[in-house]
């Protein structure tokens, strides 16, 4: 009976660390800014090695998410969520011509096109509704700041930082965003629906 006690004991420990460590690694959502955040000037590479401006990004509403790659923990639920709130998307609202998904790195260093290129085929992506972004730490800086999203490297592979999933305007305008991963997409769905529906600038 002891020893069985004491083995349970120890399986708590070692997951309430393990939770601890995951917890660690989330950072807070900061202050987004006000504006369209197609007004920044930095260039990006797409998961085809096309070289764009957030600008050309312009005219339909965009579901955009930021993390890496190598993320082991964060970022799959992240793009999960993605993939859920695309596929509870139905008819005309998947138009890839009025809506489109992103996810860009904020590890610039280690996400190459061809890295998020295998991201793509890793997800089994739609490209014509999915765009994947890699870009330079100025560009990625200064996108995580006005979208509200903090991160910090951790170690060479690794990063602490927000889990936000924001709904852009055609413009660029945040209409909306969530940081709750894993969690119930009614109101995320619904935001995308009015926007779309509104033709919201």
């Amino acid at each position: 009976m002891m020893k069985a006690l004491t083995s349970i004991l120890l399986s708590l420990t070692i997951i309430t660390t393990a939770f601890a460590e995951v917890s660690s690694l989330t950072l807070p959502a900061g202050e987004a800014m006000e504006g369209s955040v197609y007004d920044l000037d930095s260039e990006w590479f797409t998961q085809d090695n096309k070289k764009i401006t957030l600008g050309d990004l312009q005219g339909k509403v965009r579901v955009v998410a930021m993390g890496y790659t190598s993320c082991q923990y964060a970022c799959p639920r992240i793009i999960a969520d993605l993939k859920r709130i695309e596929k509870e998307l139905q008819g005309e609202a998947l138009n890839p011509v009025k809506l489109s998904f992103s996810f860009i790195s904020i590890d610039p260093e280690n996400d190459t096109p061809e890295r998020m290129k295998q991201l793509e085929k890793d997800y089994r992506f739609d490209p014509d509704r999915w765009l994947l972004l890699t870009g330079n730490e100025d560009g990625v800086l200064e996108l995580a700041v006005a979208l509200g999203m903090k991160y910090r490297k951790t170690s060479a592979m690794d990063f602490a930082h927000s889990n936000i999933i924001t709904i852009l305007t055609p413009n660029g305008r945040i209409a909306y965003q969530t940081s709750e991963i894993g969690a119930d997409i009614s109101r995320t769905l619904a935001e995308i629906q009015k926007c779309l529906k509104e033709g919201k600038n």
